[in-house]
């Protein structure tokens, strides 16, 4: 088969988190199989075409559309993101199609990266869940809030699921929420388990930490309130307190997630320095996929201790290293832990409960031992990404009689290379209206449309101060003068066909550098 994954992230360029992580291992496990692997991703700097370990990597930016959706950009600067990476992912996608037809496309639902090829259904479609934006939402992770423009990411997410062929999820937790967030058939779900290599994520090899004569707990993962890393901090005081001989080792980015939009770093080290517990804790920026198999294999405990997590990499990661694990039964890393078999199993939230168990592991040798064999046995047994890839490859099958038996039901049924210039019509129109209603209510907005218009358009901005004069004093002078000169009608008709004009696109002053 002819695979297209289309994934924003995608190592090493956008290898931010699980996505990447299990973008990654599927596209090695299908070729493995002898299938044609094809990724289209986003760039970190600039577009280009790679080969990575055998595999096609187009790396694509995200698009500029209509002077950027200048309105769009203040009032919904997330969903003007999402339009200009699907909008990206697409034009590559139908390029790539054109020169050589693929049989399936398999996407995840985060962030409706699919959108466009789900509702023109230009070919089958899995679609991979992972965490959709209505559980952002539903559950105030990321300081997400209900307003329209998270509302309606999770709208065009919910497009591309409902129109996609078959549906994977990593975890019963989060297909139980999917199907009952959209009132979908939770029966037409299907459970693919995350795949990870075991021969790389081994117990065997190199170790990146020098020992220090300490046990060590290793976190891995973003510092946010989402990965449990506040919960983490806070059990440490616990742990130290009765049992010194121990340090742990925190890889992560940061982010600016705490209180006031502060770094979440700087936060933790403020409570650790409280405690007097900073000798104790090594703080590493983010590792490369590559290279933390070395970093697991320094490591006697991993700690999982997500707020929520529909499967969380680190934990498989960990467990085929060779580790004992402690997660919580915030999402699906209960599945993937068999608990007091291959791990541990706490509440989320709970600073008392993680530092319980890990002073249980740290003081009991044979037990860490224990759940390290049973932890790599599980791994072979049942997570191993050939086998994953394998029962992929039997749903883009599926897909495909699906998709031929649906077919004339797309929602789009105009030919596959207008669908985005249908949307920029679509956009343009809606940005209009939003930067009228904003020019008409905003003072402020007002006076910076016009500071851009004359620093970008002075000869424009001259022909409507004029045409703006003329017609205050036609007000003034009363209804008898209202003639208008045929020279100042041909300026009105100029200004309209210049400022707002749907096939020519609006200047670059109407663009807001609103950051996402």
């Amino acid at each position: 088969m002819r695979i297209c994954l289309i994934s924003r992230e995608y190592p090493p360029d956008t290898g931010w988190g699980g996505i990447a992580t299990f973008a990654n291992h599927l596209a090695q496990g299908l070729k493995e199989l002898g299938h044609e692997v094809v990724v289209i991703a986003l760039a970190k700097d600039e577009a280009k075409t790679v080969e990575q370990d055998g595999i096609k990597v187009h790396r694509v930016v995200p698009h500029q559309i209509y002077g950027d959706l200048g309105a769009v950009s203040i009032c919904m600067p997330y969903s003007r993101y999402v339009i200009r990476v699907a909008s990206a992912l697409w034009q590559k996608f139908i390029e790539l199609h054109e020169e050589k037809p693929f049989d399936v496309v398999d996407t995840p639902e985060l962030l409706a990266e699919g959108l466009v090829p789900s509702v023109t259904k230009a070919v089958p479609m899995l679609v991979r869940l992972y965490t959709p934006h209505s559980k952002f939402i539903a559950e105030k992770l990321h300081n997400v809030s209900p307003n329209f423009d998270h509302q309606f990411v999770a709208m065009l997410e919910r497009m591309a699921m409902i129109s996609a062929d078959v549906i994977t999820s990593p975890s019963e937790d989060l297909a139980d929420f999917v199907a009952e967030d959209m009132h979908y058939p939770r029966e037409r779900i299907t459970i693919v388990r995350n795949p990870i290599d075991p021969n790389k994520f081994s117990p065997e090899g190199p170790k990146a930490l020098a020992s220090d004569g300490k046990l060590t707990v290793l976190f891995v993962g973003r510092l946010e309130e989402r990965k449990g890393i506040g919960d983490l901090v806070n059990a440490i005081p616990k742990v130290v307190e009765k049992f010194s001989n121990v340090r742990f080792v925190i890889i992560g980015d940061d982010t600016n997630n705490a209180k006031g939009q502060r770094s979440v770093l700087a936060e933790l080290q403020d409570s650790l320095r409280a405690h007097n517990c900073t000798q104790h804790v090594q703080f590493i920026n983010r590792v490369p996929l590559a290279d933390l198999p070395s970093y697991y294999r320094s490591a006697d405990i991993s700690i999982v201790p997500s707020v929520y997590d529909n499967s969380p990499y680190t934990c498989l990661e960990a467990m085929s290293c060779g580790l004992p694990v402690i997660g919580t039964s915030g999402g699906g890393t209960k599945e993937y832990i068999v608990a007091g078999e291959s791990g541990i199993i706490i509440p989320p939230r709970d600073p008392d409960a993680i530092a319980a168990s890990l002073l249980k592991l740290l003081q009991d040798e044979n037990e860490r031992r224990r759940l390290s064999v049973n932890a790599r046995k599980r791994v072979l047994d049942e997570f191993q990404r050939k086998e994953i890839a394998a029962k992929t490859v039997a749903l883009y099958e599926q897909a495909g009689r699906i998709f031929a038996a649906k077919y004339p039901a797309r929602l789009y049924l105009k030919p596959l290379e207008q669908a985005l210039p249908d949307a920029d019509v679509l956009l343009y129109s809606f940005d209009k209206m939003l930067y009228d209603l904003l020019y008409l209510k905003s003072f402020r907005f007002r006076l910076k449309h016009w500071g851009k218009l004359f620093f970008y358009r002075p000869r424009l901005s001259l022909v409507k101060s004029v045409v703006a004069v003329w017609r205050t004093l036609r007000r003034l002078v009363g209804r008898e003068y209202k003639a208008q000169p045929k020279m100042l009608a041909k300026m009105e008709n100029e200004i309209l066909a210049r400022q707002y004009d749907p096939i020519n696109r609006p200047p670059e002053y109407f663009a807001e550098k609103t950051t996402v």
